[in-house]
């Protein structure tokens, strides 16, 4: 009897750290290397939290006569297409990460009513 205690804590010990180990949000780094003279750091950016609210096609793209045509199959690394100055209708890197990202967060009003970072220092923390 005492064997079954101590294996059911042991079970339900390896339980719990497997829930907390998989609970833990995907965080990306996004630092790219094409800004290597930067004035502040790269952003810690919450994937999971993103994609569990908009859809993938909200930030990620690729454009075929208007359409946004892209797919998971597709490059997901914005510096793939943006170069870090403007080519044609394409904005440069920095300024297609800032209007993706801040210009979502101006238009969303999230349901608890606080307001998403749109400065600076909100998402590029030290």
């Amino acid at each position: 009897m005492k064997n079954r205690g101590i294996l059911l804590m042991i079970v339900m010990a390896v339980f719990i750290i497997a829930t907390c180990a998989y609970a833990q949000e995907e965080m990306l780094k996004l630092e790219h290397k094409a800004f290597e003279k930067r004035q502040r750091p790269g952003v810690t950016f919450p994937h999971a939290q993103h994609f569990a609210t908009i859809e993938c096609t909200a930030c990620h793209h690729f454009y075929v006569n208007g359409q946004n045509v892209w797919d998971e199959s597709r490059e997901t690394n914005c510096a793939a297409c943006h170069g870090l100055e403007a080519e044609g209708k394409k904005m440069g890197l920095m300024k297609a990460f800032h209007e993706n990202c801040v210009g979502c967060h101006r238009e969303t009003k999230p349901a608890a009513g606080k307001s998403l970072p749109v400065m600076c220092g909100e998402c590029h923390k030290k």
